[in-house]
């Protein structure tokens, strides 16, 4: 193994990899100001999910979780929403899903499907719709409904946008670099 591998094994990261993350942080900072389709207050499609998605495939889960929170935390404060801690740990998640999932792992469209899911499932649905119930005390029959229905599209819009993506020959000579 050579030196820049048993380095980044121990926690450790390249200039390059530290503007790499820069970059993708920056991206994600980019993807939450492009205006998302929004129905209600409960309900919005957005491409968010690009930004975690691809930081986990390049660094894994505790780069994504760090560069979650980051960005979670930026785009809170230049937005001006109010900050609630939910939220960012809902980031952090994510993009420790992301990692786990498709780090270093063929990304077959089976793989993206059942990671999609899975941060469908256990961040959108389940901690995001947790998170509103706190913030705002509506009866989950309120929301629900509509977040159901929103995640269903959801998840087959961001499996087919993520596959595309991560099977891209440019995406996949990035992350090939970054595959130790």
């Amino acid at each position: 193994m050579n030196k820049k591998n048993n380095s980044y094994q121990q926690g450790k990261l390249s200039t390059i990899n530290i503007t790499t993350l820069a970059v993708v942080l920056a991206f994600r900072i980019i993807f939450a100001f492009i205006p998302a389709f929004s129905y209600g207050q409960y309900v919005e499609f957005g491409v968010g999910f690009i930004g975690a998605a691809l930081t986990g495939a390049l660094f894994g889960p505790w780069y994504a979780m760090i560069v979650g929170v980051a960005a979670d935390l930026i785009t809170t404060s230049m937005k001006g929403y109010q900050f609630f801690i939910g939220f960012t740990f809902s980031a952090a998640l994510g993009g420790f899903i992301y990692g786990l999932m498709l780090w270093r792992k063929d990304t077959t469209w089976l793989r993206v499907f059942i990671t999609v899911l899975l941060v469908t499932l256990i961040v959108n649905l389940g901690f995001n719709s947790l998170w509103i119930r706190i913030m705002y005390g509506q009866a989950w029959l309120v929301f629900m409904p509509a977040r159901i229905i929103k995640n269903a599209i959801s998840l087959v819009l961001n499996t087919v946008v993520l596959k595309l993506l991560l099977s891209h020959p440019t995406t996949q000579r990035l992350i090939n670099k970054y595959r130790f």
